[in-house]
Parts: structure tokens; sequence; C-alpha cells
């Protein structure tokens, strides 16, 4: 039987997710003949949870784009202002790159400032998605904020499994010398990703509500309840029209017992993206907590579905074992993983893990050599972080 960790984690699949799944579905008719019991207002006040109206004030408000002085001098001595943009961009990525940036600790659940990126040289995507369209407006670059939809990569972390989205940075407006493009991507971990995933240019208003909602992920992972859903809401107000916030909001009312409202914002968010399945995850757990269980069921139906054809799902699921030290169970799950994907490192790589602490060295070696045989011809590249998988289990049972 699975452990009662393992259970809580798979109920709160969606919870605090960026989620961009593609697929199509319809909604019930039961379900669109409920009206709406909650206006967005009331959903956004907060009263269900704590009696009384929350502000979105009660947490400061983060300029996420701000330099500080040291930052203007590394550009003034470093880049500078003025000459050829190309040359502008080729020595700020260069001294970046030099100054290990590009290597930089990745870490998935920190959300950080240009400023404190900058000076902590540790954060997540847009952490330094951030720090780059920063420095790159300082030294007269046009930098834009770009979503790109990359593979979809579940992550388990402090009793939630968290869905990322990818953002990295356009650098346009200059004569790169690429074929039919006059701009160039820059991510932090991979200056040219694989050109056939989609991508689209979003606002700094739509960035800055990304970091308000990572923001939120961090404090209800602490215990902070009220933080968390006011700066959930500040994004909110900044994008009312990004639906993975409204799923974040339905995910923070269904932890709270909150159903009636958890399933209104799971509604919202399905106005926005009628294909999500993170929103019907959430509609399928909400609707089964009131009661209605032919409509949990019919959400719950598809998502199993789809899940079933997710080798990130299965990996996610590896995780959660490995990390709960159920070796032979990660294994289990991992294999199901590579059997839909066999060519990613990181499937690899936890297997030999996993394999290493059960006790079979020569299994483990073998997935590490595929690992990093995979590693080197990955299109998408992704780095195989120790934060990521744990690295930290206990010892083996002799």
């Amino acid at each position: 039987m699975a452990s009662r960790k393992k259970q809580r984690l798979l109920s709160l699949t969606s919870i605090l997710c960026l989620s961009m799944l593609a697929g199509c579905a319809l909604i019930p008719q039961r379900l669109a003949e409920l009206e709406p019991s909650l206006t967005v207002d009331q959903l956004l006040s907060g009263v269900a949870v704590f009696g009384e109206e929350v502000s979105s004030d009660e947490v400061p408000d983060v300029d996420v784009l701000a330099l500080d002085e040291s930052m203007k001098a590394f550009i003034e001595e470093h880049v500078g202002h003025t000459g050829n943009s190309v040359a502008r961009f080729k020595r700020l990525l260069s001294k970046l790159e030099s100054l290990g940036y590009f290597s930089a600790t990745y870490d998935a659940g920190s959300t950080h400032s240009a400023i404190d990126t900058f000076h902590k040289r540790a954060g997540n995507c847009l952490s330094f998605t951030n720090l780059f369209v920063a420095l790159g407006r300082e030294a007269k670059l046009d930098t834009i904020y770009q979503i790109v939809d990359v593979p979809a990569s579940w992550d388990a972390n402090s009793g939630y499994l968290i869905r990322f989205t990818h953002i990295n940075v356009i650098v346009g407006g200059a004569p790169f010398n690429r074929p039919n493009s006059a701009q160039y991507t820059v991510d932090f971990n991979d200056i040219v990703p694989a050109p056939e995933h989609r991508r689209r240019k979003v606002s700094d208003v739509y960035a800055q509500g990304l970091f308000y909602g990572n923001l939120s992920v961090s404090e209800l992972r602490d215990g902070e309840v009220r933080k968390s859903f006011a700066y959930l809401k500040k994004a909110l107000e900044l994008e009312p029209r990004n639906p993975d916030m409204w799923i974040n909001l339905g995910a923070f009312f269904a932890s709270q017992a909150a159903h009636e409202e958890a399933i209104q914002s799971y509604r919202l968010a399905l106005d926005l993206k009628r294909s999500s399945k993170t929103a019907m995850s959430g509609l399928a757990r909400s609707f089964a907590a009131i009661g209605e269980k032919e409509l949990a069921e019919t959400y719950a139906s598809r998502v199993r579905r789809y899940r079933e054809r997710n080798p990130f799902y299965h990996f996610a699921v590896a995780q959660v074992e490995f990390q709960n030290s159920n070796y032979a169970l990660a294994v289990r799950a991992i294999d199901k993983a590579i059997s839909l994907k066999r060519r990613n490192p990181r499937f690899h790589l936890l297997r030999g893990l996993a394999e290493e602490q059960l006790g079979d060295s020569e299994a483990a070696e073998e997935s590490f050599a595929k690992a990093k045989r995979y590693g080197k011809s990955d299109e998408y590249k992704l780095r195989m972080r120790e934060d990521l998988i744990s690295l930290n289990p206990p010892p083996p049972v002799s």
C-alpha cells in the first residue's frame, strides 16, 4: 500500500502549478448548467478562508527589474551603453558566462528579482530571466520575456508535485546574421533552445504576475497561508487572463477545504483554457470532496488517461517514491516513464540512483552510462541537478 505521504503528494499534483498542457475536452453539460455561486471579487476577497478581506498590500510590491548601483557599474565597466548592439550583447553574454551565471546554482523553488539574482547567483529560470532582461535594458538592448513550451517537467518538492513552465529572454532589434531572424534567444542554461518548441512573447506585467505567483507557492509551502493568498491575489490583480493563476487559486482554496471557491476558480481557469488538465484534475478532487461523484469521475477519468500517456507524470511518481525510500517502486515507476520516452537522461539518472540504493551497482552503472550518453544528445538539454532528484536519501538497508 502506498504511504500516507505519497497519497498526499499525488492528491496535490496540481497545487501551485504553471501548467501548459495540451489536449481537448468538452465541459460536461451539468457543469455548464451550474450557475457560478461567487463573483471574482468574492473569490479574491479571501473571506471564505480568513473570515475577512485580505489585501494584496499585505505583502510588498517588488520591482523585479530594478537595478542597484553595483549592477549599473557592472554594465558600465563590462558592456557599455553605446556602439553596435550586437557587440554589447556579446560582451554582456560573455561576461555573465565567465562569471558563472549560466552554470550557477539552479533552485526551482527560489524566485528572485534581478537584484537578488545578481548577488545570489542562484534561483530558477524566472530569476535568471529577470536578471538578463534588466541588465540587457541597462545596456540599451531590446530584451523581452518569452514563454517556451518545453516538454512537461514535473518535480516533487516539500510535499507537493509542482509543474514548472519555462521562461527565457528574446533579444531583438539587432542584425545577428541568423537565417530568417533578427532576434536571439537567451536561456540561462541553454543559449539556443530547440527551434521546434512553441514560444510566445509575454509582457513585463505577465512576468511580474508569474513572480508573485511563485512567491505564493513558496509561502504556502512554508505554511504562511495568508501571505500566500495575498501574493496570489496580487498576481491576479496584475494579470487576470493567466489561467495558471486561477488554477493556483483553486488549489489554494482546495488546500484550505474551501471547495466551492476552489470549483469556481478552476472553472474560471477553464473559461480561459478549456484544455487544461490541471484544472480538470482540481475539479475532480473538489467535486469529490462535496459529494458530486459523477462530475468528479468525469474529470478524473480524463486526467487518468492523460497521465498514463505522460512519461513525466511517471517520473514525478518515481521521484516521490525515491524520496520516501521506496526504491523498488521508484524503479517500477521510472520504467514506465522510460517506456514512453527512453532517451531522457534524467529518467536513467533517477533509475540509476534507485538501483544504487537497492545495492545493484552493475545495473546502476548501466543506467548512469545511458544518462550520460543521452544527456549529450538530448534535444531539450535538461540539466540533471541534484536538487531536482534529491540526492540525499537515507543509506540503503543492508
